[in-house]
């Protein structure tokens, strides 16, 4: 597996998914967060099917994944990614990027 480094705004994302899922239904919480952390190790393997799609920031990659997209860069070191967010497909991933990555 590659290597991950969770910056915390991914992680707060994260904690967010579950507590709103756990809302209606905690078992499926764990299972779905499980599930996205998973793929999300996938992903720290082959980093490069990434999609560029942040204007003005080349180095970010978004991966959809169902009604996620997991927001990334690679980490050039090593094999593996960088975790920027999680969030919902439906949020303003692009409005979401005005710091300094």
């Amino acid at each position: 597996m590659g290597k991950i480094v969770w910056r915390q705004a991914a992680i707060d994302d994260l904690d967010s998914i579950y507590d709103y899922i756990a809302e209606e239904a905690p078992a499926r919480a764990v299972s779905f967060i499980e599930e996205l952390t998973r793929q999300i190790a996938k992903l720290s393997d082959f980093p490069e099917i990434g999609l560029n799609k942040l204007p003005n920031l080349p180095n970010v990659q978004v991966f959809p994944y169902k009604n996620y997209i997991f927001i990334f860069k690679s980490i050039d070191v090593e094999k593996g990614i960088e975790l920027l967010r999680i969030l919902h497909g439906a949020q303003d991933y692009l409005g979401n990027f005005t710091e300094d990555l």
